[in-house]
């Protein structure tokens, strides 16, 4: 009894919520970590054609989680950005549950840390290639509002930038730490 009751304690100690999440995910789930950096570009720009709709995003619950900064990589990204006239609107990292041949949304609402002129979403999908969608939109302080919609292939820890003359979105994505070495084709 007193072993069950220690392995309760130490799942209690980890987060019981990450783990139930975890637990519940299908079998072959990897947890992958997501950083992102959005920025406004310096200048005025011109009043753009209004961004196609965002879709409505059917994201999972407990299969995405916000990181502290401290799980931040692309610190030095930012600073680089904001010393070249850039000014940085969210840096954040996030874990996401990932199951092989599957898809998982994190909205971005769910994973700001703050209130942000940045609504949308960011999907991954694991298959034979791994794939990311990114669907952002930024509204300025005039209340105008941009949006970036791209949909590509990436690989595992590359930059991968997304590009409009208002903002800018940076995205890496990193594998499992113990998979690292052995999933190199980033799927």
């Amino acid at each position: 009894m007193s072993r069950l009751i220690n392995r309760r304690t130490v799942l209690w100690g980890l987060g019981a919520t990450s783990l139930v999440a975890w637990a519940d995910a299908p079998v072959g789930s990897k947890r992958f970590t997501l950083e992102w950096i959005a920025f406004k570009q310096p200048g005025n720009h011109a009043a753009p054609s209004p961004p196609p709709t965002i879709a409505d995003v059917l994201a999972l619950p407990g299969r995405v989680t916000a990181l502290a900064n401290s799980a931040n990589q692309m610190t030095n990204t930012a600073q680089a950005l904001n010393r070249k006239g850039h000014e940085v609107l969210s840096h954040q990292a996030w874990a996401a549950i990932i199951p092989p041949n599957g898809r998982t949304t994190a909205t971005l609402h769910d994973v700001l840390s703050s209130p942000s002129p940045l609504s949308g979403a960011i999907a991954i999908q694991r298959g034979q290639h791994l794939l990311l969608n990114v669907e952002v939109d930024y509204q300025s302080v005039s209340g105008v509002t941009y949006g970036v919609r791209e949909h590509r292939r990436i690989k595992f820890n590359e930059y991968h930038y997304f590009d409009h003359p208002a903002f800018g979105v940076i995205i890496q994505v990193r594998p499992p730490k113990n998979d690292a070495e052995s999933d190199e084709s980033g799927a």
